[in-house]
């Protein structure tokens, strides 16, 4: 049970995640003229989420990129910390006597 207690101590905080995956989209805007036009698309920022089949997108200023993918990483990192727990658990139960 040491273990479960270091991983537990090791995941991040709750308040401290997104769900969901930070992606670029690079798009042409239409503007006659505009550098898109040229092939220099614009880029911007979003958090992708999928929720009962639909995938929703949240844009996110280019200033909170670093906090965003930080945010979106704890997530992911809690929830693999959450499966070795689950894990631990499961093999403390069938081995009871």
């Amino acid at each position: 049970m040491k273990k479960r207690s270091q991983i537990a101590k090791q995941a991040p905080q709750l308040e401290e995640t997104i769900r969901g995956s930070v992606v670029m989209v690079s798009r042409h805007c239409g503007k006659a003229g505009c550098r898109c036009q040229k092939g220099e698309k614009h880029r911007s920022l979003y958090v992708s989420q999928s929720r009962e089949g639909k995938t929703r997108m949240i844009y996110i200023p280019k200033r909170s990129e670093e906090e965003a993918r930080r945010l979106t990483d704890n997530y992911r990192a809690l929830r693999d910390a959450l499966e070795k727990i689950s894990e631990i658990n499961i093999t403390a139960l069938t081995k009871k006597k």
